[in-house]
């Protein structure tokens, strides 16, 4: 029995000491995962297992030979002691959580804490089970399309009010396994209980349905949920969609292509917006070329699995089809708000894979993307209810509740109100005084404004639309943009001042992309003839 305990407290601590320091080469990389991620999400489990080994071991007789008692001993202390490293950092993750929201460069949040859970109380993150709410009504199996795997579930409560918003929950599994009913669960609880209602899907699996089976799929759910969701009280305008691992790749692909038809199921009609206000991938795939510069050695891995399974076709004259599906290649200017989080000891997508990403999407989108980073932590973190799970729930919930805010509709009162004139639009000219707008474009040449002030018109204070302001004007300096501080008065007097920026020598299209992640309803476009007000959605003229 002494040599099963001591043998059995060597695998606790080799657990352990693989999810602190994953092994990245032969063996060890091929054990990081499976044995790692035990070790890391249940630490406190690992702490009574070697409580009961030793008390087994001292009820069944205590070993005579000096030498293995000493081992036993020593092997339990140094299980005991690398699990409470373990549990602290699980603990600690909620300040690294809440610090990377609050400090983030563009728009920072402020995350719930734990006693604003509605769902992930003290005792479901003790047990790591992720209990559903009692009164939560799953509706099983919708079809959304013809073929065995296109079903997909519904998760609500029955005081669920109408109009609520949309979390739209990707499963992972590497293209080729996995099911609705598995993953994401401790954050959709939390997501139904707080009165959202949740769609998760089942899509075609690779290899028996190569790519773009995948993309296809969820791109046909998307549609089911602009269609149908309203019939189980949700608002298919307000849909905020997430997935780990492969479907962090998914969720992220669907969000940075809803301008891109490729994807759209010929048979779907009656679908004109494609768009979701936000996305959120944890631990995903965001990079499908397997460059090594952004997967420090585990690109290979992921090439021979999508070229022998998933896509079915080499890398090697194929390379833009591959970019075509790899979303750090598709990161645009009209890129949706991103929440990104990634485990820093990840041995499946490197961590620098996300890294890379959030760097490229602040280059080039200008919504805000937030990029949470969990130290010592293993791919799939999410998939126990434990105290890491909980904090990045509520990153999550913080940031989904941002992004799905209910948009006034454009009324004419506020067309007329834009309308210039009789708002008089003035920007400053090279003289460095406040001039006619059209008389600065005869300068200048074309240009549109832009503010951040008064999101869809609801006026805050001042305080408020001086900060916004600022993180206005630092965005655009981050993307080297030519700006004129602008104003437009109100020649009635009954609407303040709203100050802006003439964004110079930029296309409509980023002018819209601007004020849109600033969240305004219209913005100027201004020539040296006239100055006409367009709407931010399509960019038509409003009159």
């Amino acid at each position: 029995m002494a040599y099963f305990v001591a043998l059995a407290s060597a695998w606790l601590l080799l657990s352990a000491s693989t999810a602190l320091r994953p092994g990245r080469k032969g063996i060890f990389a091929a054990l990081a995962y499976p044995v790692g991620w035990a070790a890391g999400e249940l630490p406190a489990q690992a702490i009574v297992v070697q409580g009961a080994l030793v008390g087994l071991l001292w009820w069944w007789g205590w070993p005579r030979t000096h030498w293995l008692s000493v081992v036993v001993i020593a092997l339990a202390l140094l299980v005991v002691a690398e699990n409470l490293i373990l549990v602290g950092i699980a603990f600690y993750a909620r300040r690294i959580v809440r610090r990377a929201l609050e400090t983030s460069p563009q728009r920072p949040l402020t995350s719930p804490r734990p006693r604003d859970d509605h769902f992930g109380s003290w005792w479901r993150t003790a047990l790591q089970i992720p209990f559903h709410p009692r009164n939560m009504q799953l509706i099983h199996n919708v079809v959304y399309g013809p073929e065995r795997r296109h079903r997909l579930d519904v998760w609500r409560t029955s005081t669920t009010p109408k109009n609520a918003p949309v979390i739209f929950y990707i499963h992972g599994g590497a293209w080729t396994f996995g099911d609705k009913r598995e993953q994401g669960r401790p954050m959709l609880h939390e997501f139904v209980e707080r009165g959202w209602v949740a769609v998760s899907c089942n899509y075609r699996l690779a290899p028996r349905h190569p790519w773009p089976a995948q993309i296809e799929d969820v791109t046909r759910t998307l549609a089911w949920i602009k269609k149908y969701v309203a019939n189980y009280g949700g608002d298919p305008d307000r849909v905020v969609v997430a997935g780990g691992s492969a479907g962090g790749h998914l969720a992220a692909l669907l969000a940075l292509s809803t301008d891109d038809p490729t994807w759209r199921p010929a048979d779907v009609q009656g679908v004109t917006d494609w768009s979701v206000r936000g996305c959120i991938p944890f631990y995903g795939v965001l990079e499908m070329t397997g460059d090594e510069a952004h997967w420090h050695g585990l690109g290979w891995g992921l090439r021979v699995l999508l070229e022998s399974r998933v896509v079915q076709v080499p890398f090697i004259g194929n390379e833009d089809l591959y970019r075509q599906l790899s979303p750090y290649h598709r990161i645009n200017v009209d890129a949706p708000p991103f929440l990104v989080v990634q485990g820093g000891n990840d041995t499946l997508v490197d961590v620098n894979v996300a890294r890379d990403f959030v760097e490229e999407f602040r280059h080039v989108a200008v919504a805000p993307v937030y990029y949470v980073e969990l130290p010592f932590t293993q791919h799939a973190w999410d998939v126990t209810a434990s105290p890491r799970t909980s904090a990045t729930t509520r990153a999550a919930v913080a940031f989904a509740t941002s992004v799905s805010a209910p948009r006034p509709g454009v009324t004419p009162a506020l067309v007329a109100g834009y309308q210039s004139p009789p708002t008089e639009l003035l920007v400053k000219s090279d003289a460095d005084e406040w001039e006619p707008a059209t008389d600065v474009a005869q300068e200048l040449g074309p240009f549109c404004v832009v503010t951040a002030d008064n999101p869809y018109s609801q006026q805050l204070e001042q305080w408020q639309n001086e900060a916004r302001r600022g993180e206005l004007l630092d965005v655009l300096h981050r993307r080297g943009v030519r700006v004129r501080p602008s104003v437009a008065r109100d020649s009635s007097g009954t609407w303040p001042d709203e100050e802006g920026f003439a964004l110079i020598e930029q296309s409509t299209q980023f002018a819209r992309a601007v004020a849109r992640a600033f969240d305004q309803s219209a913005l100027y476009d201004v020539t040296e003839h006239e100055v006409l007000v367009r709407g931010t959605e399509d960019g038509d003229v409003l009159v």
